[in-house]
């Protein structure tokens, strides 16, 4: 069989993939979300320690449930959302994780609806497999960390914002607000989901005196408000409690921005999507395999950003509107780490990272249309698959002889 007679079968096969997948689109998202759901509470309990900063935020979490009052540098909402697992399921290392678990595999459907959103069903689906096989989201959706909570509440607000903008239809503007709110009561850096809002305004050219009222009162005061209300499991509602959150946010603040501690695992923001520096967040030798988790994500995915943002950046000269909000949004959430003093780590790139993987999925798209298109589609994502189950041993924290492990360490500062 020729060449050409390989290719010409390959895209048939994919041309037949396609339209199936699109026929049943929600089938497939549903067997893709069930089978992150299950992989996600896969041995979630194994590891009976602490993983990273589970030594706090376990801890945080079980103060709100006790009535132990304390001090954390974050918003209440992310440990309230865990302290909800640990009511539910005790006061075990499931009960912990499975909040995060939860939204972990929620955060692959916004991302399908966000995609949809931006261009079409095609373009909602490889964003939701991106995140799928990525080692970052999956990581974050399987310890009790706040991470996952910014994201899901991030692309909640982006797509309703986008729905909006669409249709006009002022409770996708409620939603908007309310996923403000939420993401910035987990981490208030999370509020730069405001900046992406504008963007929107900006680039889908809404005329800004027929929505300023409702704007004001669903994206600037009830998100405020939204905020102000979680601090009531703080304080309580008497004439000091403002006094209290302002307060807490003069020590908050000075926290984070005087911190001249360094960390073994921290990195510079412009190494996180050259995958420099990850983090392991837990390893251990067990009678001479090695158990690890490692906050590292697909390399694929992640070495993507630097041919999809140029490539961006040169659709964006070129007018596409699409182009700019994604670029847009992932800058947002990027450059204001350029200005901190402080230590930082690898995980505060992820709500950049769910942009990029909108933007590489709406490039993907795009290539469906060239003469050689497809096949590069399909091989990209043959790739992500085999790189999902290359690492998926140090993702998971499962044993894995110390051969395999080393062989797993492509860089050196991976260890």
């Amino acid at each position: 069989m020729s060449r050409m007679q390989i290719l010409k079968q390959l895209k048939g096969i994919i041309t037949f993939l396609s339209r199936e997948i699109l026929e049943h689109t929600w089938f497939f998202l549903a067997l893709l979300i069930i089978g992150s759901f299950i992989l996600r509470i896969w041995h979630l309990g194994a590891i009976k320690e602490e993983i990273f900063d589970e030594v706090y935020f376990v801890k945080f979490a079980k103060n709100y449930l006790n009535g132990v009052s304390f001090f954390d540098i974050h918003p209440p909402l992310g440990k309230l959302i865990l302290a909800i697992g640990i009511k539910i399921f005790d006061d075990t290392h499931f009960g912990w994780r499975i909040m995060p678990a939860i939204f972990g595999s929620t955060v692959i459907l916004l991302g399908y609806l966000s995609g949809k959103e931006l261009k079409n069903k095609i373009v909602g689906l490889f964003t939701a497999l991106i995140l799928a096989l990525d080692g970052m989201i999956l990581v974050y959706s399987r310890v009790s960390l706040m991470d996952i909570f910014i994201i899901f509440f991030i692309l909640l607000g982006f797509w309703s914002f986008l729905k909006f903008a669409k249709s006009n239809k002022i409770y996708f503007l409620a939603i908007a607000g309310l996923s403000l709110g939420l993401a910035a009561s987990v981490k208030y850096i999370a509020g730069l989901l405001f900046f992406v809002y504008l963007l929107i305004i900006f680039v889908k050219k809404i005329p800004a005196k027929k929505i300023i009222w409702q704007f004001i009162i669903l994206i600037i005061v009830m998100p405020v408000l939204i905020y102000l209300a979680f601090f009531l499991f703080n304080f309580p509602a008497d004439s000091h409690f403002f006094s209290k959150v302002l307060e807490w946010h003069q020590q908050s603040l000075n926290y984070n921005l005087t911190l001249k501690e360094g960390h073994p695992y921290g990195s510079k923001w412009w190494t996180w999507f050259l995958l420099l520096r990850p983090i392991w967040l837990y390893f251990k030798d067990v009678s001479g395999k090695y158990v690890g988790v490692v906050g590292l994500g697909n390399p694929l995915a992640w070495w993507s950003s630097l041919v999809v943002v140029p490539v961006l950046i040169w659709r964006i000269y070129k007018k596409d509107t699409i182009a700019t909000l994604i670029l847009g949004s992932f800058l947002i959430f990027l450059l204001p780490w350029a200005f901190f003093k402080r230590v930082l780590f690898y995980y505060h790139a992820l709500p950049s990272f769910i942009f990029l993987s909108l933007g590489t999925a709406y490039l993907l798209e795009k290539l469906l249309y060239d003469k050689f298109g497809k096949l590069i589609v399909l091989v990209y994502f043959v790739i992500m698959i085999f790189l999902f189950i290359y690492f998926l041993p140090i993702w998971m924290g499962n044993p894995i002889l110390p051969a395999n492990f080393y062989h797993r360490m492509w860089l050196k500062g991976w260890i």
